[in-house]
């Protein structure tokens, strides 16, 4: 089993992008905090085009909550930030039974609460001068590379 779990994504759009890509390559979507959801937004319905009644998606309250239900599921949880001891997704040791990647708001990144809950942070290796992506194009590459 594949799960994104989107803690406070702010815009409609990126959401609706993630459910587009999570449609395309076979993931589960969870919401959290106050991450818009597509039967509630209607922007994220536009820009999911349909996926969102094809993906498996699913609201929680608090991400801790969406952690717990990934650990119930005998899942691998996995934050995609930038921390001193993330490893590069590109040479991240996948679990068996699966995996639950949590992305974070567009400014902020993933909580600190969140990356003390999670088994493993990875990061994407960058070669151009910014260090990060936007959550859309950065979760489609996280979601490629730990679905294979």
């Amino acid at each position: 089993m594949k799960v994104v779990i989107l803690e406070n994504i702010r815009s409609a759009y990126n959401v609706g992008n993630i459910i587009r890509t999570a449609d395309a390559l076979g993931w589960k979507v969870w919401l959290t905090w106050y991450s818009p959801s597509p039967l509630t937004v209607p922007k994220v319905a536009k820009t999911s085009l349909g996926a969102e009644n094809h993906v498996d998606l699913k609201q929680f309250g608090f991400t801790k909550e969406a952690i717990d239900a990934a650990k119930e599921l005998w899942l691998s949880v996995v934050a995609a930030e930038i921390t001193p001891q993330a490893i590069a997704v590109d040479t991240y040791k996948k679990s068996w039974t699966g995996v639950a990647v949590v992305f974070g708001n567009e400014v902020d990144g993933v909580l600190e609460e969140t990356l003390k809950m999670v088994d493993d942070v990875v990061y994407i290796p960058m070669n151009g001068v910014k260090e990060s992506l936007n959550v859309g194009q950065s979760s489609a590459i996280v979601m490629w590379q730990l679905g294979l």
